[in-house]
């Protein structure tokens, strides 16, 4: 009944067979990036060339199982020496790419290259004077065995090791499932070690005659073409699956690249603070210094006086330079998500300042949120609580995110002193509001639109909105109404 079935759809089968073999290729053709720094993509091309091989000589299968009764027989005889010659040029293609992924991970390897190369070249010129002159079926078929012993077996377990070995190289991008796909592709070409590389379509060689096409379907009731499809399709699918490597690797490379934007971009914003500010700090410092030089010796007292503002204002110099330090280790929040880094950065302000930090999150992340994105958010809400705690003189601040599906909502309250905003002017040489300036600068970068309410003593109120990917460009406003924004309870969230 078994048997009945295979025979009777033998034809679909060798059709699927042969779109399998297609389509991998093509994927690998497509994907692959020459460019790529991992070692794997420079060999990767080889399956492709082998999956594109092994499709043609599957297209001769059908076109013999359609036409055979309506071709002549030296067609035939031309049509099967062609399958079997371009089977064995496959089989050299996947012993190369064996060796060469083996050879990129053990370089001693390489010394045998030449070797190797010599015979495979003398075994393709055996092959096309065979098919050429010869053209005997039986040359052809012993041709045929020695080819799936001498270069497909070993081929196919060189490449299966091979793989495993790389897959190391991909752990650095961090992603378990790439890996898995790598690995699970190399024990796939350890089973085609033997469902390919051992079980031939014809026997003249002794192992030929003891496991060929005949003997496993007679054994197992299902011809071999069967489990070479379905070990085909597990092959297609991760081989599908492991070429996204590249565009992972895109991702990473971008994804350094935008680190070091964010570095300098830091650089700069604080040399431009450090400038405008602290530099100036300590110049008025030394004036204080030298007056104190003067008093001294003419007003003892005051000049008691004028050491204790030097020192305070060293003391707030020396804080500010702490806070830039602080400002430069993101590394730890950039390695994981926002919601993440922000708690991190309130735990930090929960243990070190005076005042009540609340946390609330309201729905999930949906958009992704590139390296430089993260760094202006967390800048933001650093700015905004270290506002709150110097200036403001809050005793609570509360923090609330807002994920939307297409943007995200930051609202951050304090209960401080607050501050007339008609006199707020956003000018980079000016020390006091630098802050401000630099939230107003990091939300245009984003595309998002800022609006607060201030007054004196009814604290401030800060909503900020960031779309996930930059649309366009919306200029931020005042807002001096105090009911836009209702009641703080409006805005539900998860505490954290």
């Amino acid at each position: 009944m078994i048997s009945e079935f295979f025979a009777e759809n033998m034809l679909l089968m060798r059709i699927i067979y042969m779109m399998l073999f297609f389509l991998y290729a093509f994927a690998i053709a497509l994907k692959i990036n020459r460019s790529s720094e991992l070692k794997l993509s420079k060999s990767l091309w080889l399956l492709a060339v082998y999956g594109a091989l092994f499709g043609i000589t599957e297209l001769i299968t059908i076109i013999l199982l359609i036409k055979e009764s309506g071709l002549s027989t030296e067609w035939v005889q031309i049509l099967s020496s062609g399958d079997l010659f371009l089977k064995a040029v496959a089989y050299q293609v996947i012993f190369w790419l064996g060796f060469r992924l083996v050879a990129d991970i053990y370089p001693q390897v390489r010394s045998l290259k030449r070797v190797i190369l010599a015979v495979s070249g003398l075994w393709l010129l055996m092959i096309a004077f065979v098919w050429a002159w010869g053209n005997q079926h039986l040359y052809l078929i012993l041709i045929d065995n020695l080819s799936r012993y001498m270069f497909s077996a070993p081929g196919l377990f060189f490449t299966g090791y091979g793989l495993i070995q790389h897959s190391k190289e991909v752990e650095k991008f961090n992603i378990p499932s790439l890996v898995n796909h790598i690995k699970g592709l190399a024990y796939t070409f350890f089973i085609g070690v033997f469902i390919i590389g051992m079980v031939p379509s014809h026997a003249i060689l002794w192992p030929a005659a003891i496991l060929n096409r005949e003997t496993f379907e007679a054994f197992v009731g299902a011809p071999i073409v069967f489990f070479r499809s379905i070990y085909l399709i597990v092959m297609t699918y991760l081989v599908v699956k492991i070429v996204s490597v590249f565009e992972v690797e895109r991702e990473h490379r971008l994804e350094k690249a935008l680190k070091r934007q964010v570095l300098a971009e830091e650089r700069d914003r604080i040399a431009r603070e450090l400038h405008d500010g602290i530099i100036q700090s300590i110049y008025g410092v030394g004036l204080k210094l030298k007056q104190f030089t003067i008093l001294c010796r003419k007003k003892p007292e005051e000049a008691d006086r004028q050491m204790e503002f030097v020192k305070k204002d060293l003391d707030k110099i020396i804080q500010d330079v702490r806070d830039y330090i602080e400002e430069l280790h993101l590394d730890d929040y950039l390695s994981v998500s926002l919601k993440e880094a922000l708690q991190q950065l309130i735990v930090e302000y929960r243990e070190n300042a005076v005042m009540e930090v609340e946390f609330f999150v309201e729905g999930k992340q949906v958009g992704d949120l590139n390296i430089v994105q993260v760094n202006h958010i967390l800048q933001i809400v650093r700015e905004l609580l270290s506002n709150a705690a110097k200036h403001s003189r809050a005793s609570t601040v509360t923090v609330r995110v807002s994920f939307r599906e297409d943007n995200l909502v930051l609202r951050i309250f304090d209960d401080g002193v607050g501050f007339n905003p008609q006199t707020v002017k956003i000018d980079p040489q000016a020390g006091q509001n630098q802050g401000l300036d630099n939230i107003f600068h990091r939300v245009v970068m984003l595309q998002g639109t800022i609006v607060f309410h201030a007054a004196p003593g009814e604290g401030t109120r800060f909503e900020i909105t960031l779309p996930y990917t930059k649309l366009s460009y919306l200029q931020s406003s005042f807002i001096r109404n105090a009911q836009y924004f209702g009641s703080e309870g409006e805005m539900k969230g998860e505490p954290v």
